[in-house]
């Protein structure tokens, strides 16, 4: 099947919306995919890259039936909006008892719940919007009855909710643009980011299921008053300071920020209600019950200033536009880094009071994200670019240097920075040590769940292999084990090991040359140190020999010496 609707000419005659380069770049791509045959292909665009407008675009210039898919209300409304505004008036609604269902429309927008259950419209064209979910049961139909149509997948996260990739659904993936270019032109704006003081959530005993924490577990943890409390208190000392526009050390007040606040369940986001509430915060709350026009009204009450703040649960993650939402307060700890990186990226949106929506004439309010919940040490920035495959799971670009914590503050802080700029904390050459240490053991958790039980047991037997080289002990394979991977092996791997070392001669031998030429290593930094007197003394017990030192391979060789491995 070819598709007219990337045709060039009927692109520029599109005159309502004018697409920015990087929109009319993928525009142009997906038609080459196309040409090349592709039936199945995945759209990466960072969250407020206008994706909606890309979409639109695509529907207007299409000669075939387009079925738009997604699964919540607002994504539903943004579509019609947008296709209004480029004149596309030929459009039906499935969703329940939806007022604007139009069997005989060439545009069909459906929700994946209401498509499941009724007779599916033809289209030649399928888009789905949010396509790090059709990796869900019921988007299997989907794609096999319109397995002879063009699917076109759109998200800012191209992997399930669990970090799978999303291979077995499309053949290609296609980066639209990316954050860095984003930044770059003003599109969208790169929050300040702030910890909480570190210890204060105990999650050790909260299982994880699904491929995240239990929700009902972690509810408990987090409505702790304590932390309730701390959420409240860093709203009021931040949320209406921003940084000098001298770029000098300290903060100035302005506007409060309007916040959308992260909870975990529905008990949790109402303790947060009340406790901002007492505060004298005009909050709402919104979670799954509630009706839409009460969602409708919460959302356009936090867009134009009637109330403050509103704080949800699996509400407001994907496809929310709000771009006067400047402050992100995210009190759910998650394993799942699509839940992470779509609920932060509701607050990039360039906006200033007075100015429409996507203006770039005045300087942005900047936004704020409080993490509460420790994702950014789990998972990284939500601003940073990322190596998104189809087969593989995500992975970082390349390593970077940590960002600071100021211990003051606790804002993250450029490492080149001695002075924090928001608040002037002095960082000391201990601080450093300290993010080195937890840089060292985030990268042992990486490989650790990247890691396949083939690959590890590699590792483990090369390990095996240079202790018995090097005459080191049995337990020198699973020291470096550890190291590598932040986790001793399994106890049976070292029982074989040290069965093996039992019934080794050879390797015995070398273990014994090494414990011997430790000792004599020893018995020179002694004499090395003593005074005259003592040297003598030391030298005559030794037997008067005098061997050169042997070198250690590396600084961990000398840490095995040192705990009696080597």
């Amino acid at each position: 099947m070819t598709l007219p609707l990337f045709d060039r000419q009927a692109l520029s005659d599109a005159k309502p919306t004018k697409l920015r380069k990087y929109q009319d770049r993928g525009i142009h791509r997906l038609r080459d995919r196309v040409r090349e045959g592709k039936k199945r292909i995945l759209f990466v665009a960072p969250t407020a890259a206008g994706k909606m407008t890309v979409i639109a675009s695509i529907i207007r210039t299409s000669s075939v039936p387009v079925l738009f898919v997604c699964h919540r209300i607002e994504l539903i409304d943004q579509c019609v909006d947008q296709l209004a505004r480029l004149g596309i008036s030929n459009v039906g609604v499935m969703r329940g008892d939806d007022d604007r269902t139009d069997p005989s429309a060439a545009t069909q927008i459906a929700s994946i719940q209401t498509l499941s259950r009724r007779k599916k419209p033809p289209a030649g064209l399928v888009i789905i919007d949010e396509a790090h979910r059709a990796g869900a049961d019921s988007y299997f139909d989907l794609f096999e009855f319109y397995k002879d149509a063009i699917i076109l997948g759109f998200t800012a996260t191209p992997t399930r909710l669990d970090g799978r990739p999303l291979g077995n659904l499309f053949e290609c993936m296609e980066i639209i643009t990316t954050y860095a270019e984003l930044i770059k032109e003003g599109y969208i704006v790169a929050p300040e980011c702030y910890g909480a003081p570190p210890g204060r959530i105990n999650l050790t005993g909260v299982r994880t299921v699904g491929g995240d924490f239990d929700e009902g577990a972690l509810g408990e943890v987090m409505r702790d008053k304590n932390l309730i409390g701390s959420l409240l208190d860093h709203y009021f000392k931040l949320a209406d300071k921003y940084p000098k526009p001298d770029s000098t050390i300290g903060l100035v007040e302005g506007p409060r920020r309007r916040t959308l606040i992260f909870a975990v369940n529905i008990a949790h986001s109402m303790d947060i209600c009340s406790r901002f509430e007492a505060a004298g915060v005009r909050i709402a709350h919104l979670d799954g019950e509630t009706h839409e026009d009460e969602r409708r009204r919460a959302v356009k009450a936090l867009g134009d200033g009637t109330i403050d703040a509103i704080s949800n649960c699996n509400i407001l993650l994907e496809g929310t536009d709000i771009p006067s939402a400047k402050c992100i307060i995210h009190a759910r700890p998650t394993q799942s880094l699509v839940l992470w990186r779509q609920s932060c990226g509701r607050a990039f949106r360039p906006w200033h009071p007075g100015c429409p929506p996507g203006c770039l004439e005045h300087p942005s309010i900047g936004p704020l994200l409080l993490d509460h919940a420790g994702n950014i040490e789990r998972h990284g920035f939500p601003h940073e670019d990322l190596h998104w495959d189809l087969k593989q799971k995500v992975r970082h670009l390349e390593k970077r240097p940590r960002m600071k914590i100021c211990k003051g503050c606790y804002a993250y802080v450029t490492p080149s920075r001695m002075l924090c700029p928001y608040c002037g904390y002095e960082f000391k050459p201990e601080d450093d040590d300290k993010e080195k240490q937890i840089e060292e053991t985030k990268e042992q958790l990486e490989r650790r769940s990247t890691a396949t039980d083939d690959m590890r047991r590699a590792f483990f037997e090369g390990q095996v292999q240079l202790a018995r080289s090097k005459g080191w002990k049995p337990g020198a394979a699973s020291a470096k084990f550890k190291q590598h991977y932040g986790v001793w092996p399994p106890w049976d791997w070292s029982n074989e090991v040290k069965s093996s070392f039992a019934s080794d001669p050879d390797w015995q031998a070398a273990l014994e040359k090494n414990q011997i030429e430790r000792e004599k290593r020893e018995a020179e930094k002694a004499l090395k140190n003593a005074d005259e007197d003592e040297r003598a003394a030391i030298q005559e017990e030794s037997g008067g020999e005098k061997e050169p030192p042997i070198e250690s391979d590396s600084p961990f060789d000398d840490w095995l010496g040192d705990e009696g491995i080597k």
